[in-house]
């Protein structure tokens, strides 16, 4: 259960970095995606440029799946440390 608590903590501080990036960089977020879906319906999409949709459907996913991997890792690291 710890370990499991501690990966997410390292996915949520790679989520809130990353968002923070695409923010800085104009690529469009979870967020203000679904808030233009809200808007403006199915019309919302033909307003996203490609690399919206490469990272919302592409990087952001990697990305997420690879801070669980390293959460592992360190998880799994911190703890040899400790025996």
């Amino acid at each position: 259960m710890i370990k499991l608590f501690f990966i997410g903590w390292i996915i949520l501080l790679a989520a809130i970095l990353l968002n923070g990036l695409i923010s800085k960089w104009g690529i469009i977020g979870w967020y203000d995606f679904i808030n233009l879906l809200i808007q403006k319906g199915s019309h919302a999409l033909s307003t996203l440029r490609i690399i919206d949709y490469v990272w919302l459907f592409f990087a952001y996913p990697m990305l997420l799946g690879a801070s669980y991997k390293a959460g592992e890792w360190l998880f799994s690291w911190l703890t040899e440390i400790g025996r």
